[in-house]
């Protein structure tokens, strides 16, 4: 029996743009498919580039490195858009980047 796959919208709140995201794929995959030049570097969880506040809805993380987000931020309401795959309809936005 196979599992019908669920879409939802997501709603990028840096590009003020809302896309479809298939639940078995990121949130990351589904923004750059878009045209949405989402923040990444590694795409696999480590670095962190892409940490995001989750501002409504439900993802589900794939396996990542502590060091890029730990419980305490996952508390906070950051996810990996690399990472997070949606259970809902989601808004989210990437962090801002100081520093040169």
């Amino acid at each position: 029996m196979t599992e019908a796959r669920s879409v939802f919208r997501v709603t990028v709140r840096n590009s003020e743009r809302t896309i479809d995201c298939p639940s078995d794929r990121t949130i990351l995959q589904a923004a750059i498919a878009a045209g949405i030049d989402y923040p990444y570097a590694c795409a696999t969880g480590n670095c962190a580039t892409c940490i995001s506040k989750l501002e409504a809805g439900e993802v589900s993380l794939l396996p990542r490195a502590d060091a890029a987000l730990g419980e305490a931020q996952r508390q906070a309401g950051l996810t990996l858009a690399c990472r997070a795959r949606p259970r809902s309809d989601v808004t989210i936005g990437w962090m801002a980047r100081t520093g040169g």
